[in-house]
């Protein structure tokens, strides 16, 4: 992907993301920056960003508890932990990427163009931004517990997903810095994620759980790249535009979701009836012109990241309505 870069622009973003994080925190180079002063409509904006993207989390448990629901294993207990250790291990990643890039003022981070100000859930009301480590080693721990309690309900082999879990939450940062953001997390919140969580609930490989990750993964990934994309901003008669933005990924990331899901029925991998997936095409057409502008209003973009947020959740409801009822 090559695109044009003032010093202001970033390598990505997305929330996750500790020791190859640590330099960056106590780096000096990129000292706390003073509180940015946001629009009325920029900062609902964010404010609804800030909640919706906990579907990044929420989406996967619920996909593959419908898968497992599908093949008559459910476990409400299970699922619930399942979904609790997802939504958790989500968290302290934010905590441990916050922490890592000095609290989103180091240059390289998306957080210091239109989402500049981000903070983490409950770090600026519960605790200083100087905790929030703590908070991310925190979630962890709470996530090992119930790995612990899967290790004595379905054998050690789970070991692996939690560990490759734990594993990016702690050197999400890095990565995203070194630009791998997207690749990080396709896979951590699509195969990685449903792949686990399934084996949590019903311990064996599973090729329905495969592919119906490829589509979640490729709507995931959509949502990181458009909050913290390569662009530029421009200021032109007192409004702020974001210009120079590479939509090509966008657009082929949609594509492929949906043709994964398409191919998953044809081949008989994935019942007819989640092609009800479908219809949440709507939302990403409206991104997709966002995108396509030459230029458009940063409030423009912000609504254009909370729409493909609605392809992510809209797609993981109907193609969970779509298994259960199958």
């Amino acid at each position: 992907m090559s695109v044009s870069r003032n010093t202001t622009d970033t390598v990505l973003d997305s929330r996750m993301p500790l020791s190859a994080s640590l330099p960056l925190s106590n780096s000096t180079v990129n000292a706390p920056s003073a509180p940015v002063a946001l629009s009325p409509e920029r900062e609902r904006a964010i404010r609804v960003i800030k909640v919706l993207l906990f579907s990044a989390s929420i989406i996967p448990a619920m996909v593959t508890g419908a898968i497992v629901f599908h093949q008559g294993y459910f476990d409400a207990f299970a699922f619930a932990l399942v979904a609790l250790g997802l939504f958790i291990g989500q968290a302290g990643g934010d905590y441990l990427y916050y922490y890592g890039t000095n609290f989103h003022t180091d240059q390289r981070d998306a957080h210091t163009k239109i989402f500049a100000g981000w903070r983490p859930f409950f770090a600026d009301r519960l605790f200083k931004d100087e905790k929030t480590l703590l908070a991310g080693i925190l979630c962890l721990a709470i996530d090992a517990l119930i790995g612990g309690y899967f290790v004595f309900k379905v054998g050690y082999e789970i070991l692996l997903f939690a560990l490759l879990g734990g594993l990016v939450a702690i050197f999400f940062t890095p990565l995203m810095l070194r630009g791998y953001k997207e690749v990080v997390i396709f896979i951590t919140f699509g195969p990685l994620s449903m792949m686990g969580a399934y084996y949590a609930l019903n311990p064996t490989a599973d090729m329905t759980t495969l592919a119906m990750s490829i589509p979640i993964a490729c709507f995931v990934t959509v949502v990181a790249y458009l909050k913290g994309a390569r662009y530029e901003i421009r200021q032109e008669a007192g409004n702020t535009f974001v210009i120079k933005l590479n939509n090509t990924i966008i657009k082929s990331l949609l594509i492929a979701g949906y043709i994964s899901l398409i191919l998953g029925v044809v081949f008989q991998v994935l019942p007819v009836l989640t092609l009800l997936g479908l219809l949440s095409i709507p939302f990403a057409i409206s991104v997709v012109k966002t995108v396509e502008a030459n230029r458009s209003e940063v409030h423009e973009y912000l609504w254009a990241t909370v729409r493909s947020i609605a392809v992510l959740i809209s797609f993981g409801v109907l193609v969970s309505i779509g298994l259960i009822f199958s």
